[in-house]
Order: structure tokens, then sequence, then C-alpha cells
């Protein structure tokens, strides 16, 4: 979105330019347009390395403030559900997956019963300067959980730590009318397809999500 934004706008300054050309009467020379079309080549190359890339780098995200969290997360969900004897569920291992660049933002979540996949999310800055991960999420349990719980919708909202080592924090809600907390401190920059491979890795750490990189 942002590379479609800069390269309209490097249209829109053309267009203009040629427009007040051709109202003055100025003789039209190829050389500029050559220059226009090699500028808007280069901002549309500039906006994609950022995009995928240079916005990690610490130097870009000291000017940023950006948090990075492009990797995968390790904690557990501390959740609403009662089991049908009436005891409270105890909390639950859980891995979070995110994939981040510098416009987009996606999650995953494994526990060992179901996986869930956000379907919209976004990292947003609050007036406090603090960052917040929101996103709508789709849980799929697993065939072995089904008899338990059935497929369900929710929205989940996270803080981020401004110190190493606390990690995201929030809460989840659901539309079976459940809702816990979600507690994730620690971080590694691999990517795990499941929640059993990530648990037992060792190559997790204490999270810092404003001075890795």
């Amino acid at each position: 979105m942002k590379d479609m934004r800069q390269q309209i706008t490097v249209g829109i300054v053309c267009l203009v330019w040629l427009a007040l050309a051709l109202l003055t009467g100025e003789t039209l020379s190829p050389t500029p347009l050559r220059l226009f079309s090699a500028a808007g080549t280069t901002v549309a190359i500039a906006a994609l390395a950022h995009d995928r890339s240079l916005w990690r780098w610490k130097l870009v995200r000291r000017f940023t403030g950006t948090p990075l969290l492009h990797g995968t997360w390790r904690g557990e969900v501390i959740t609403s559900v009662v089991r049908e004897d009436g005891t409270q569920v105890p909390p639950i291992p859980a891995v979070l997956h995110v994939v981040q660049s510098a416009s987009r933002v996606s999650v995953s979540l494994f526990t060992a019963d179901s996986l869930s996949t956000s379907t919209h999310a976004s990292l947003l800055r609050g007036e406090d300067g603090r960052w917040c991960l929101r996103w709508q999420f789709t849980n799929q349990p697993r065939p072995g959980a089904r008899h338990r719980s059935q497929r369900h919708r929710g929205v989940a909202e996270l803080w981020i730590g401004a110190v190493p080592g606390e990690g995201l924090h929030g809460e989840y809600f659901t539309d079976r009318r459940t809702y816990g907390e979600l507690i994730l401190a620690e971080w590694s920059p691999r990517r795990y397809g499941s929640a059993s491979t990530a648990l037992a890795a060792t190559d997790f750490a204490l999270a810092a999500p404003y001075a890795s990189g």
C-alpha cells in the first residue's frame, strides 16, 4: 500500500509538471520525462526495500520507534474456560508466530489443541507511546480436540513491553463468550510450524523488541 501511494505521488508530480508545461507553452524535452521516470522507479525500489528489510535495521527503528516482532514468541494462554467437572483449565503453553514488514503484519497462534490465524492484524502506537498488536482471528481445533472445542472467531490485543524481558502481554475474547490472557516473554527469530517443536526448542531468549535487529 505504501509503495502504491508513493508511485501515485510521483505520477501526480509528473502530470502536474506536464500540465504546467503545456499551459505555459514550454517545449517538452524527453530528458525531464526520463528523469521523472527514473525517479519514480528509484522511489518504488527504495520503498520496496524498506518495506521488506530496511525497516528492521536498528538505526532505522531507532528513528521510527517501531518494535521488531517478526519471529516466534513463546509463553502461555490463561483461559476462562471451565471443564465439565467445574475445574479451571490450567495455563496452556502457546506459541505465537508473527510475520512483519513495514506495512503489514500477520499472526498465527499455536497450541497443542488448535491453530488460530489472523484475518486482520495491525500494529498501532497509542497516545502514551506504547505499541499494541491487535488482530482478529479464526481458531481451528485439531481433530483430536473437536469433541470439546469447535471452530470459533475472536479478537486479541497485546501490548509490547518497553523493557527487555517484558515481552507481549494482553487479552483475547471469542464469539463463544470466552476470554483470557496471553503472556509471551520469550522470542526467537526462527519460524516454527508447530507448538511442540517451538516449545521444545532451545534458541529462545527473553524478548527485546526495541533492541533486536
